[in-house]
């Protein structure tokens, strides 16, 4: 199930940036080619109610990495999840990094 969540992320993640340049937790050695996304899973956060589990958000570290200071999602990330926060951006290897978090 968490596999088939994953992939249909992927998929969306793929659309939003408008190519294939996404990589799920991507080890060191991999090239990346830039604008890309890079996302990674933490751990799942069950919500109980009357002694019982009414709902599990899987949330989601989601990095937006580009050599374009300008270039942002941000805008598409609101329109494309329903819940999600922006974290701090920072610069990096002369590579801008926009951080997200978001929830399915």
């Amino acid at each position: 199930m968490r596999e088939r969540n994953r992939l249909a992320l992927h998929e969306k993640l793929c659309t939003i940036l408008g190519s294939r340049n996404v990589y799920h937790d991507p080890p060191s050695t991999i090239h990346m080619n830039y604008p890309c996304i890079v996302y990674k899973r933490n751990p799942a956060s069950p919500r109980y109610a009357d002694n019982k589990r009414y709902i599990v958000w899987y949330p989601w570290d989601v990095q937006i990495i580009s050599k374009d200071p300008d270039f942002s999602l941000f805008d598409t990330f609101l329109d494309n999840f329903d819940y999600g926060n922006e974290g701090a951006p920072f610069v990096a290897d002369n590579l801008h990094h926009s951080n997200f978090t978001i929830y399915t």
